[in-house]
């Protein structure tokens, strides 16, 4: 029989609002939406500094990170700058502040002096100056009129000599910790201890960085690849070709002087869902509303870019739309029974994952017996909760804040019948500060192919707290642990564990104002009433102790869930630079990590990286997607794959319930009659299957 085909055209439009263009974007770089917008632009606040990769508490006990800043000591601080046009300014800087203190602290700005009184005197709300020891960030507001293009001076010293404040320098010494090579060091700190103007050069660098609230000058934003020809949710799609598209965009560009701001789109466009594969065009530019000929194939990808040479204004975006003429084939067309198609998420920041079989994983998998750790593991949340367990009881010896050497951290003892032997505790809180527990299960996750990473959190009254989180393939999502108390987060309705944003979301949605500095909600909101009747729980597990018994439990934490950081890379063990010089003796500060920020916990203005955005924080692994494409006579599809599998081994498909066999990025699935069943997942190189997804027709 001779099936009889035709063409239909017909007009496809999609419609694109600034949220939608922002929190489904695979890269965002230099932007900001909030919640309250309705447009997008340039990320507004930039910091300025030369401290950042040796600042933090050395593990070499001669290296001091404080000075007191008292008596005759004066210290000089030199910025550069490029532009000096601004908003607003700030000088932040690390200090410890007495809790008695009285002194006033004098800052000079290129010669314009700026006094900062004691914190009870200024900010009485901002309790944290005097009521926690650790230090903490300060800032204080300068007229931006004084700076200057080029090399700007920043003096401090305390009124009439007195006692009360310590500075942060970031030793020299330290620098190699935090950068990449090559290691070049600044030589922008001096210190003059006569009062007669005697500057020397300072073992290190002033934690003194400049704040200005201007915008970035320039941003991007690209869109996920898009079925241009209308078909962008369907599990199969049918024969299609665009013969005409155009793009319109409503967006401002006006804002500052004329040509001084602009937003530029360009489209790319090809025959396969994956801009890397073949056919795809180069990036062309567009015009609004204008038609476009020149289309390579039904899938697209827009970039949309801004650039503001004056820095006080920034183009914004509002919406787009696309509007294609779309010639579709009639051909019959297989039905679908189901389907279970992966959502691919991607991060905007590059994010370096490790490879298991690194020297270090390897080594600790091997001495420290983790395969019988995990040995009888029913499913794999039951190795990841097995290995939580064990991190938690692990004895623990001289840990370093660097590099991270777990094997040098643990302290493996064995028993009479050579068992390691694992420590017991009087409460529920082993004893070692929680980055090395949290790391050390950051290791022995990773070791097993299972994507994990260090995170820390604080509330702006409070300090902090180092955790980790691992990617579960059971529940195609990321969950917090924390290994000092061996329990994570979970759902009481649904009973799935939680992200830490997802637990921070909880929290905010319970405050009743932004979080800041000068007024932390901790000083501000009932305690108990907020933790009150939460939708989450904690799991407790089989112990003695409870999780939340005593002063720093589940709950205490919970209100700790303000501000959370990660460094944004994976292959610590095996690439042990860049890492902070500490991370939970002093308050954070170096200026590598990636920030969660929103409305409510606005972004820290001494970090230079944030992002609203889940994708950026929380993308997707192990998860394969495909796209059906029906052959003309709906007996045979072309299946494409992509995926987001770090340590990518192979693709794997299983037909009808058959056994997994390894397949192609691009296969053809030859129909039978009746039902047909093509489940589809990736494997990394551990052998670890990732995310299934599933289609189900009927020809």
């Amino acid at each position: 029989m001779t099936l009889q085909t035709a063409t239909v055209s017909q007009a496809v439009t999609i419609a694109l609002n600034a949220d939608t263009l922002y929190h489904e974007a695979d890269r965002v770089t230099g932007l900001w939406k909030a919640e309250k917008d309705d447009s997008i632009r340039l990320f507004r606040g930039e910091v300025v500094e030369s401290d950042s990769p040796g600042s933090g508490r050395s593990d070499d006990p001669d290296i001091e990170p404080f000075l007191s800043l008292d008596g005759s000591l004066e210290l000089r601080k030199s910025l550069h700058l490029d532009s000096t046009e601004c908003l607003a300014a700030q000088i932040g800087f690390i200090a410890i502040e007495a809790a008695d203190n009285d002194t006033t602290l004098r800052l000079l700005i290129n010669g314009v002096e700026v006094l900062r009184p004691p914190s009870a005197q200024v900010v009485p709300d901002a309790r944290q100056y005097q009521e926690l020891s650790w230090s903490r960030w300060y800032y204080v507001a300068i007229p931006p009129d004084v700076l200057r293009q080029g090399e700007n001076e920043i003096r401090l010293s305390a009124v009439d000599g007195g006692v009360g404040w310590q500075l942060m320098v970031a030793d020299y010494r330290d620098f190699p910790k935090g950068m990449e090579d090559p290691v070049v060091l600044p030589h922008d700190s001096h210190r003059c201890d006569d009062g007669a103007g005697t500057w020397i050069q300072e073992r290190g660098e002033y934690v003194v960085r400049l704040l200005l609230d201007r915008y970035l000058p320039q941003g991007e934003l690209l869109t996920p690849v898009i079925d241009g020809a209308g078909e962008q949710e369907e599990p199969v799609k049918s024969d299609r070709t665009i013969e005409e598209l155009q793009i319109s965009w409503e967006a401002d560009t006006s804002q500052g002087p004329a040509s001084d701001t602009d937003l530029a789109v360009s489209l790319r466009s090809g025959p396969h869902p994956s801009p890397d594969a073949a056919g795809w065009s180069d990036w062309l530019a567009c015009k609004t509303g204008v038609s476009m000929i020149d289309v390579c194939g039904r899938y697209l990808q827009v970039r949309v870019d801004w650039t503001t040479v004056s820095r006080n204004h920034s183009p914004s975006l509002q919406s787009m739309t696309i509007d294609a003429r779309v010639h579709a084939d009639t051909a019959q067309m297989p039905r679908v029974a189901g389907f279970d198609n992966a959502r691919i998420r991607r991060s905007s920041v590059d994010m370096p994952h490790e490879d298991p079989r690194c020297r270090s994983l390897l080594r600790l998998r091997q001495e420290c017996e983790l395969d019988a750790v995990v040995a009888g593991a029913q499913t794999e949340f039951d190795r990841i909760q097995r290995l939580h367990r064990w991190a938690y009881h692990i004895p623990l010896g001289d840990c370093s804040h660097f590099p991270w050497n777990v094997l040098d951290w643990i302290d493996v003892r064995r028993g009479e019948d050579c068992s390691i032997e694992l420590n017991q505790y009087s409460a529920r809180r082993r004893d070692k500060m929680c980055l090395y527990p949290n790391v050390v299960l950051v290791a022995a996750l990773q070791s097993f192919g299972l994507p994990a990473r260090h995170l820390n959190f604080h509330s702006e009254g409070m300090t902090g707290h180092e955790i980790c989180e691992v990617w579960s393939n059971d529940y195609g999502k990321w969950i917090h642990l924390d290994a000092t108390r061996d329990y994570h987060w979970y759902d009481r309705r649904t009973l799935v564990p939680l992200d830490t944003e997802e637990i921070h979301r909880v929290l905010v949605d319970r405050l009743d104002e932004a979080e800041t500095w000068e007024r932390p909600y901790l000083y501000r909101q009932d305690l108990d009433a907020l933790v009150q009747d939460l939708p989450i729980a904690y799991w407790d597990g089989d112990y003695e102790h409870s999780v939340d018994a005593g002063d720093h439990g589940a709950l205490f934490l919970f209100r700790s869930f303000s501000h959370f950081r990660v460094v944004p890379r994976f292959d610590v063990f095996s690439r042990p630079r860049p890492l902070p010089v500490s991370q939970g003796t002093e308050v954070w500060s170096w200026d590598g990590y990636l920030n969660w920020a929103e409305d409510k916990v606005p972004p820290l203005p001494h970090f230079s990286r944030h992002t609203n955005r889940r994708a950026d924080f929380y993308p997707t692994l192990n998860q394969t997607r495909f796209t059906a494409q029906s052959r003309a006579d709906g007996r045979q599809l072309k299946i494409l794959l992509e995926t987001s599998t770090p340590d990518f081994a192979a693709f794997e498909v299983r037909l009808d319930g058959g056994a997994w066999q390894e397949v192609e990025d691009e296969w053809d699935w030859v129909l039978r009659e009746g039902m047909n069943t093509a489940e589809m997942r990736s494997r990394n190189r551990s052998g670890v299957a990732g995310v299934v997804s599933a289609l189900s027709v009927v020809p």
